[in-house]
């Protein structure tokens, strides 16, 4: 087994209510989820709310292949999103992630702060997408709450 912790940040020039509301809805969360054109997400069961569970598929438009099992543990609006995430590949869990999201106010709008922390069941090569998969996520989001924020 392999553990990785990866902190990522972003800057937003929205209001925090309104960077929260996109982290937290469905449509939303289907739209900046896919981290380029070629990959989409799919929620097939959306519960978001402590004790809650999202169910999503996620991988190539023509063969989203992951299974993702996401279990809300704290949804405090507008501050603190904090959720279980495992990834299975069809034969079993490939990785179980913890999921910390902070929003913070700031002059400009709101900072964004989430660490995973993700032990790999299938080597170290996984969080190399994890990286890309987040980043290009998070790039999304940012887009999204600016452009309609």
């Amino acid at each position: 087994m392999d553990f990785e912790t990866l902190t990522l940040q972003r800057k937003v020039a929205c209001p925090p209510d309104r960077l929260f509301h996109l982290l937290t809805d469905r449509a939303a969360r289907e739209t900046w989820g896919a981290p380029n054109d070629d990959v989409t997400v799919i929620i097939d069961i959306f519960d978001m709310r402590p004790g809650g569970r999202e169910v999503s598929r996620c991988g190539p438009k023509e063969a989203p292949h992951f299974a993702v099992t996401t279990d809300f543990h704290v949804v405090d609006a507008p501050g603190r999103l904090i959720c279980t995430e495992t990834l299975d590949m069809g034969d079993g869990p490939v990785s179980v992630s913890l999921i910390t999201q902070q929003v913070s106010a700031t002059a400009e709008g709101c900072l964004l702060s989430v660490t995973l922390q993700i032990a790999s069941l299938s080597g170290p090569a996984l969080f190399d997408d994890y990286k890309i998969g987040w980043n290009g996520g998070l790039d999304n989001l940012v887009h999204l709450a600016e452009a309609h924020g």
